[in-house]
């Protein structure tokens, strides 16, 4: 028997989170698995109940819903004994996507009953010491999560492209200082990523050799390119195409530190705070639930 502990909104909301979580729960207590079920209403609601688990030992901490809420739980979890388990139930569903948990809900339940475990990294991001499971976007990418933030979520995935059209046109380079592991590079560009997993911005997969287990954050950075060219790579980089583009830039560091415009850098699909930050790989920091083999 494995203690559980199952994260999701208020069985009284109206949301896929409440529905999902009643049937996450209902199969594990099924199968014979000791379940102790957590609802929040509120982000600080699901920080503190997801602190209160793994403080009392809780064995897997599963969170129903997207993900910003899962990498919350993923901070909660970092280097503790509690692995984290997902049920995908948001948006984009990146961080689920990049370490192979269906996104169905039947499936990620069996894979919590597999209860497979990957290690993997996670990133730390300061000032404000915010734990992210998959990627720091901090450039007219963040500009497109805050902006998709806002949309109706029926739109799914599907949310990220709508918010991304009203950019194209007003795209303009932009001042950036990037030090990785103390290296200075000084660049002019529209996109900067500090990845961890291959896929964010729901399902692009934007760095296609991210390695969440290997240690190293990988950094996107797409240079100067006309409304033309950005909308040929944001088809191509469904498929990770757009790597090839003379304007996209690939390198790898632990530790990256991003200055440059009045942004707000984003993780997780959530405002973190405005330019600078710094990026720190944590190598490790927490086991997931994954299907087994």
């Amino acid at each position: 028997m494995t203690r559980y502990a199952v994260l999701h909104g208020p069985r009284s909301g109206r949301g896929q989170a409440a529905a999902r979580g009643a049937f996450v729960v209902d199969r594990l207590r099924a199968a014979g698995q000791q379940v102790h079920e957590l609802e929040a209403a509120s982000v600080e609601q699901a920080r503190d109940a997801c602190r209160v688990a793994v403080a009392e030992g809780v064995e897997v901490l599963a969170v129903v819903g997207g993900d910003g809420v899962v990498g919350l739980a993923a901070g909660a979890c970092s280097g503790t004994g509690t692995a984290l388990g997902i049920v995908p139930s948001g948006t984009g569903n990146d961080g689920a996507r990049s370490l192979g948990v269906p996104l169905d809900t039947a499936g990620a339940v069996q894979a919590l009953l597999d209860n497979a475990r990957r290690r993997v990294d996670l990133i730390r991001v300061d000032p404000v010491g915010r734990i992210v499971l998959g990627s720091v976007p901090a450039g007219v990418d963040a500009r497109i999560a805050a902006r998709a933030a806002a949309l109706p979520k029926w739109l799914g995935p599907a949310v990220y492209a709508v918010a991304t059209v009203p950019e194209i046109p007003r795209l303009r380079p932009m001042d950036y200082e990037l030090e990785l592991d103390g290296e200075v590079w000084r660049t002019r560009a529209h996109v900067v990523a500090v990845c961890n997993t291959d896929h964010y911005g729901g399902g692009m997969l934007i760095a296609p050799g991210a390695d969440p287990t290997d240690g190293l954050l990988d950094v996107v950075v797409i240079t100067q390119v006309t409304a033309r060219q950005a909308v040929g790579l944001l088809a191509g980089v469904f498929r990770g195409r757009h790597v090839g583009h003379p304007s996209v830039h690939l390198r790898r560091a632990r530790t990256v530190t991003v200055r440059g415009p009045d942004l707000v850098a984003h993780g997780d699909g959530e405002a973190i705070g405005p330019l600078p930050v710094t990026c720190t790989v944590l190598p490790g920091a927490v086991d997931v639930v994954v299907p087994a083999g």
